[in-house]
């Protein structure tokens, strides 16, 4: 049973989670009566979840024919890596340079996401609190929650990659490579190299996409 408030964020969580496991394959129904089933909540918050999930690219619904896994889509994350690597950029250039406090809690985080092994979803939090922990002075907000809800995608294809190359872990090294730049010249050095990482990532992403959307099941 799910008993922690506010509901509908830990039931999107939990489906979330599902879809990024595998539990929930590219493809496959999503039905809202055997979610709320099985997580023992009612079917209003699930269908407020699957909703969302709709809204930020995961899933697909149309009349008639219910809730969809969204297939993976080498051109979407092509598309989707563009925009959302310019936008952190872009965030990036208009935040101040991270004080100390900040530069501990990235430090931090990097250091959880080396000892974190064999936790997918804990691996691909981590990734994301350290993006939102690196943003987190950018003082335009609208940016910020289009980056957020947009993080949703490649995170998607991140979780599937990961899953089939058995790597339950991730690489820090762009992190470092991010933040040497930060401390050594400040922000717009940091998001040029923010941008060299974050295209080499999505090209790498693309290519496995590509292989696996062509690989007979």
């Amino acid at each position: 049973m799910i008993s922690r408030v506010p509901l509908r964020d830990e039931v999107y969580h939990r489906i979330l989670s599902q879809v990024q496991r595998g539990d929930l394959p590219a493809g496959s129904r999503v039905r809202d009566v055997a979610l709320a089933e099985q997580l023992g909540v009612s079917r209003t918050p699930i269908r407020e979840a699957l909703l969302r999930l709709v809204r930020e690219g995961v899933l697909d619904t149309s009349l008639g024919r219910g809730f969809r896994v969204r297939p993976l889509d080498s051109t979407e994350l092509r598309d989707v890596g563009e925009i959302l690597g310019v936008l952190e950029s872009l965030a990036l250039r208009s935040s101040p340079a991270p004080e100390e406090g900040r530069r501990r809690c990235l430090v931090e985080l990097d250091r959880q996401l080396e000892q974190t092994r064999g936790d997918l979803s804990r691996c691909l939090d981590l990734e994301d609190e350290w993006h939102r922990t690196l943003l987190e002075a950018c003082p335009n907000r609208r940016l910020l929650d289009m980056i957020t809800s947009l993080r949703q995608i490649p995170r998607r294809y991140l979780a599937a990659y990961m899953r089939d190359a058995g790597r339950l872990s991730l690489s820090t090294l762009p992190h470092t490579k991010i933040l040497t730049a930060l401390n050594e010249a400040g922000p717009d050095s940091g998001a040029s190299v923010f941008e060299q990482q974050w295209k080499k990532g999505v090209a790498e992403l693309v290519t496995w996409t590509e292989r696996h959307a062509a690989t007979p099941k």
